[in-house]
């Protein structure tokens, strides 16, 4: 009778199971596998800026009907987010939402990598419901497309399983590269979200799938950092007590965050009676009449970030748009179409750290001005000119500990948001603001946003209903 110890002493076929790739043709793979999702990402882009100057030229010219007006936009963006719902429903399951939690399961053996209708079905779902002005991010299609697009490099060069795994995920890190237009941060998405543990032989497949999406995206799209930043002084130690204090309270949101995706998805699920397709025109009308009150407000959020950044909102504007934007971006999520999380959640982390620092500066300084001026003759501004961070490199840091608080990557959020403003000034801050986000959640009990949506899609029948 054999006995598990003289399994090892068995003769092995080598045919039984091929070798791997060797190094330089599986950075070949990977490499051809960037360089069409590079392709892939960068026209997809260009769809979805075109259809946000589209809906905002229908907004307008509906405006010349002030009566009834608002109804375009509202059928309009019902019509969309169905079609897209429906592409997901009829043709690829598995492109609903973000596809992020797919490409992770798929990592960790849980899953079987998306069939090739995933591609067109979120190229085309993404566009139309993020066109819509549903608060969703190009990141995710971006990622699940191009993991998909390495899968089918991958078997069609008759690579073994294993190095499928590893050129998907690559390839899906080149995907979020592209769509952010930051390679090291793809790199870092790829070892601290997707995989979870360092591998050689996917760390050359990562970077040559990040190095060559990166040409062909810029050869299209060109090298501009996705936001501006003007020159920022370099943070004093004081400053880093409110950056700690920043990451704290976004660590606390976070969690919140988290949640309301949840409780969204959930609401959505609970409305069983009302066809599917029903549920997400209607969705699709409410963010179509919110597009009619605030065109500028909806869709993936790039842009306001922008103006956040160039402190171009109130006190009370700030206010306003973190509660739109937290409700819309879990609201939008909810209707399934294709669509991501990072970039509606990057606009939140924005909006809240630049109303953390007005916040502060309208209630702390007069407050101290009225002290130190009794005392000291002078005021807060001018004895402590640094003791309050500027708005601008609040709100650029309130991204990364926000990403950090909800996808709980820190290092990801880290990188990407320096390559997104090309500034390095902030990065003791945001490593300040980070650590404290990362700390807080877990000990509120709150799981990583992808770990559960990943546990969602696997176990269907553990959802809350």
């Amino acid at each position: 009778m054999q006995t598990a110890l003289d399994t090892p002493n068995t003769p092995i076929n080598p045919l039984s199971e091929p070798a791997p790739a060797n190094l330089l043709v599986l950075a070949l793979i990977a490499a051809i596998s960037g360089a069409l999702v590079g392709l892939v990402g960068a026209a997809f882009c260009l769809m979805l800026r075109q259809a946000d100057q589209t809906r905002a030229l229908v907004i307008a010219w509906a405006r010349q009907w002030p009566e009834f007006g608002w109804l375009i936009p509202v059928v309009a963006a019902a019509g969309l987010v169905m079609t897209a719902r429906w592409l997901v429903q009829r043709f690829a399951p598995l492109a609903s939402g973000s596809g992020v939690q797919h490409v992770e399961a798929v990592m960790q053996g849980e899953a079987e990598p998306a069939s090739v209708a995933v591609l067109p079905v979120k190229f085309i779902g993404g566009t139309l419901a993020i066109g819509s002005g549903l608060a969703l991010g190009r990141e995710g299609p971006t990622v699940q497309m191009g993991a998909v697009i390495g899968t089918l490099v991958s078997k069609g060069f008759a690579a073994i399983q294993a190095d499928v795994r590893i050129v998907q995920g690559a390839a899906a890190g080149a995907g979020l590269a592209v769509a952010f237009n930051a390679p090291i941060g793809g790199v870092a998405f790829v070892f601290e979200e997707l995989s979870r543990q360092f591998e050689s032989r996917l760390m050359v497949a990562t970077l040559a799938a990040c190095g060559a999406a990166m040409i062909v995206a810029r050869a299209l799209l060109g090298d501009p950092p996705e936001f501006q930043l003007g020159p920022l002084l370099a943070p004093t130690p004081v400053s880093l007590v409110l950056y700690l204090i920043l990451g704290a309270v976004l660590g606390v949101l976070g969690a919140a965050y988290n949640r309301s995706v949840i409780r969204w998805l959930d609401a959505f699920n609970r409305f069983e009676r009302i066809p599917v397709m029903v549920r997400a025109a209607g969705m699709g009308g409410v963010v179509g009449l919110a597009a009619w009150f605030a065109p500028d407000w909806v869709g993936g959020g790039e842009s306001i970030v922008q103006s956040v950044i160039d402190g171009q909102f109130t006190l009370m504007g700030l206010v306003w748009l973190f509660a739109a934007r937290w409700l819309l971006g879990t609201f939008s999520y909810s209707a399934g179409t294709p669509g991501g999380l990072f970039s509606p959640l990057l606009l939140v982390g924005a909006a809240f750290g630049a109303l953390f620092g007005e916040t502060l500066g309208a209630v702390l300084g007069p407050l101290f001005d009225q002290t130190l001026s009794g005392f000291l003759g002078g005021s807060l501004r001018s004895l402590l000119p640094d003791l309050i961070p500027p708005t601008p490199a609040l709100a650029v840091v309130g991204m990364a500990a926000f990403f950090t608080a909800v996808v709980r990557a820190p290092l990801t959020g880290l990188i990407l948001i320096t390559e997104m403003t090309a500034n390095t000034t902030l990065l003791l801050p945001m490593l300040a603001a980070c650590l404290s986000a990362s700390i807080v959640p877990p000990l509120l009990g709150s799981a990583p946003i992808y770990d559960t949506l990943r546990q969602r899609l696997l176990h269907p029948g553990q959802r809350r209903t």
